[in-house]
């Protein structure tokens, strides 16, 4: 069915007031984002400054309510945490994916850790090793191979000492 003319006006006015509003939030979220850095960066200041023999040369974000639920993937790579979190969900988009992973621990020093995430899920999960695959509706979920490869993965010892809360720094 072709648009009419003033159909095709409502349309464009929504649209110019649509993509108005997203460079508006786009805006604020990398002000934000770099707000989160510099304080980021004031805190691993102050931290080393009060304790300078500390091991840790950056300290971890600082919990919020949001963050202080589970430490689950403090020690995993985020390969790993993606893998085992999408094996125990639903599919999720990006961002959902993103944001449970800080939940549940994952330290990150990214401006748009998002970025980070969406990179891992389409070069290393889906390119690399067919172990996601992206549904219409952009969400993400895991292919049989994926599902063996978790399988796999949470039989090695050093990802059940990393999911017992020990630095094995697991990067596979």
């Amino acid at each position: 069915m072709p648009l009419t003319p003033e159909l095709r006006a409502a349309f464009e006015a929504v649209l110019r007031q649509y993509e108005s509003e997203y460079g508006g939030v786009q805006n604020q979220v990398s002000a934000g984002q770099a707000r989160l850095k510099e304080l980021h960066n004031s805190i691993s200041t102050l931290q080393k400054s009060l304790n300078p023999e500390a091991s840790s040369p950056t300290p971890p974000i600082p919990a919020t309510p949001s963050r202080q639920s589970s430490r689950k993937y403090a020690f995993t790579s985020v390969r790993w945490a993606i893998l085992d979190l999408l094996a125990e969900s639903e599919p999720k988009t990006t961002a959902e994916i993103a944001e449970d992973l800080i939940a549940a621990g994952v330290q990150t020093k990214a401006a748009n850790f998002a970025n980070n995430v969406s990179a891992v899920l389409s070069t290393t999960l889906k390119e690399q090793h067919g172990e996601v695959e992206q549904l219409p509706d952009g969400k993400w979920r895991l292919t049989d191979n994926g599902k063996s490869a978790i399988e796999h993965i949470r039989t090695t010892p050093k990802f059940r000492e990393a999911m017992r809360g020990r630095r094995s720094f697991a990067r596979y």
